[in-house]
């Protein structure tokens, strides 16, 4: 199974244990390229080894929650600590007749 390595902005690692060679890795990288002459954001995904690297359940869910923030990120869009105010409406006390 892959454990993350490296957990960065712009880059998230896994990487299986292997003592006996090269370990496969996902490599996922968000940034800008220059491409045919002019510049393109995005994210790429790199795998490498003699085996695929396999992700554990939480493994995936770190990678989702990098993944809508490095878009997040290209996209430009403000990070925000905010908690979404959730109103709730208080129940009369005389409506079970106390």
């Amino acid at each position: 199974m892959a454990t993350v390595v490296v957990n960065r902005p712009d880059l998230i690692e896994f990487k299986n244990a292997n003592p006996t060679g090269d370990a496969p890795a996902l490599n996922i990288q968000a940034g800008d390229w220059e491409i045919d002459g002019h510049a393109e954001s995005g994210i790429v995904f790199d795998v490498s080894g003699d085996q695929l690297p396999i992700l554990t359940a939480s493994d995936a869910r770190k990678l989702a929650k990098w993944l809508n923030r490095a878009a997040d990120e290209l996209e430009g869009k403000k990070k925000s600590n905010k908690k979404p105010r959730y109103h709730v409406e208080e129940e009369d006390e005389n409506t079970y007749g106390y």
